[in-house]
């Protein structure tokens, strides 16, 4: 069986999409980050996004992660409002 790669968000940061890999790989799902050089290389094309991507296996523990990470983000600025 191919471990195939699939793309579980989308960030306008490289940074971004590094804490949220962080906070994949603590729960177990490795993840890689794809994009951010092409950021780097070319800043004047905005419509470039940095995808966050992990195998297909781990995609639906992933999406309940980064929705969980989303939710907590949310939190905080109602709590800042």
């Amino acid at each position: 069986m191919e471990d195939k790669l699939v793309t579980v968000g989308e960030f306008e940061t490289g940074f971004e999409a590094e804490l949220v890999k962080v906070r994949l790989e603590e729960q177990g799902v490795e993840a890689v980050v794809v994009g951010e050089d092409l950021v780097a290389n070319m800043p004047t094309i905005e419509r470039i996004r940095i995808e966050l991507q992990v195998f297909e296996q781990y995609a639906e523990k992933a999406a309940k992660i980064i929705e969980a990470i989303e939710q907590e983000k949310e939190q905080e600025s109602d709590e800042q409002a």
